[in-house]
């Protein structure tokens, strides 16, 4: 079971839910050490001081703000404390607002986290699943975590509540500047029902238990061959031509569809 690594109330008007932040996902990217290339040595990263050349304990090291080119603040825990008591009086993840689920553009979610329900505060976690099932709502929220706030979106899955954290508006880039933003491109209506037939064709459940990191399998697998003293070969990888008649393309998609 994974640790907690946050606890606090879920805050809405008058009501508050204790509960605790645990995180939803875990990363099985394949890891690798930085060696030395000659001996295959592991290199340890070292923290020096460029001024007396001088390596550095982690009690000898701050935390400073460049407010000047080479000119610092220095900050140490009580300052964040501050920030953080001034912004949020309570420790607790406040909901502002809630909305329709469909409403959210989902580029603003960033990380997943589960919140679950301390003993004394499991009537209330469900009440507020299930008023929320009902409702067809998402709750956004604001709580500070890690030495920032952070903006977030409470949905549910199965009988859990979901906290992901999301991106503030002024962090998402625009399209406007994109390469072909704004253009104008005329669609015939034979090639809008072709894509609209191919998508049809394609169109299925959401459901992502078949898929898995093929690349991440077949990297473990050159490790144990390089492991076993076998030599690595590199097949040739197929070039995609940029498709110049549509119409045709899509009549192919769809005619392999079929078959």
């Amino acid at each position: 079971m994974p640790r907690a690594i946050w606890s606090g109330p879920i805050s809405f008007g008058l009501v508050n839910i204790p509960v605790q932040l645990f995180p939803a996902t875990k990363s099985k990217a394949v890891a690798f050490h930085m060696l030395h290339a000659t001996d295959n040595t592991p290199i340890n990263v070292v923290k020096t001081c460029p001024a007396d050349n001088k390596t550095l304990t982690q009690e000898e090291i701050v935390r400073g703000y460049e407010f000047e080119k080479g000119r610092f603040v220095v900050m140490d825990e009580k300052d964040f404390q501050a920030a953080e008591a001034a912004v949020r009086k309570v420790r607790a993840i406040e909901i502002v607002s809630f909305v329709d689920r469909d409403q959210i553009d989902p580029i603003y979610f960033q990380k997943s986290y589960y919140l679950a329900p301390v003993e004394t505060s499991i009537k209330a976690y469900r009440l507020l699943i299930a008023a929320m099932k009902k409702q067809k709502k998402a709750a956004v929220a604001r709580f500070v975590l890690r030495e920032k706030q952070h903006l977030a979106v409470l949905t549910r899955r199965e009988d859990t509540l979901v906290l992901e954290t999301v991106f503030y508006h002024d962090e998402v880039r625009s399209t406007a500047d994109l390469p072909g933003a704004g253009e104008e491109v005329k669609l015939s209506k034979d090639e809008l029902e072709l894509a609209q037939d191919l998508i049809e064709r394609m169109s299925g459940e959401f459901d992502l238990t078949g898929q898995k990191d093929e690349y991440r399998e077949k990297l473990l697998e050159i490790i144990d061959q390089k492991i076993e003293g076998k030599q690595i070969t590199v097949p040739e990888m197929e070039s995609l031509a940029p498709v110049i008649d549509i119409m045709s393309a899509l009549k192919e998609s769809i005619a392999s569809r079929a078959s």
